[in-house]
């Protein structure tokens, strides 16, 4: 094997000091640069991302306050407006019920008016029949013939017991 032969080796180590110089310097001027920028584009967009993500997360918690209060301000409209609807209804239904109300109490008493005239009506029917039959029945046990205005007066005296 050359490569361990003693008389190649200054020219080995010429070789390898040229070659590893040449290296060291292109990779020194050239390479690592090159490198250097990439990766500092790269932490650059990094930073771009991460101050947008910031920034964007920022808006994104701004629209959700946003909307909140929204959703907030809607909850206590609703609420209001059912409560409105609520108390225009049962304000609805107390005047239809006080309207009903009267519309009954008016029939009752019209209806207690007309029993107490059909009553009354009744009573003098009554009373005319209880004078007929009385002239009859008094004519036909005894000859004693009444007047009307006798019988009518006998009546009266007793129309309380006859209520």
């Amino acid at each position: 094997m050359p490569q361990l032969n003693p008389e190649f080796f200054v020219s080995q180590l010429f070789w390898l000091a040229v070659f590893f110089t040449f290296l060291f310097v292109f990779l020194w001027r050239v390479s690592l640069p090159r490198i250097a920028t990439v990766l500092e584009k790269r932490q650059n967009k990094i930073d771009e991302n991460l101050s947008s993500a910031k920034e964007l997360q920022e808006q994104a918690m701004e629209i959700e306050e946003k909307i909140n209060d929204q959703i907030n301000k809607a909850k206590l409209e609703t609420d209001e407006k059912i409560k409105e609807t609520i108390n225009a209804l049962q304000e609805d239904v107390s005047f239809q019920l006080s309207s009903l109300d009267k519309d009954l109490e008016k029939k009752v008493s019209d209806a207690e008016k007309e029993i107490l005239k059909s009553k009354d009506d009744q009573m003098k029917n009554i009373n005319n029949e209880i004078a007929n039959i009385t002239k009859l029945t008094v004519g036909k046990i005894t000859d004693i013939e009444l007047s009307d205005s006798e019988i009518n007066k006998v009546i009266e005296t007793h129309k309380g017991s006859f209520n």
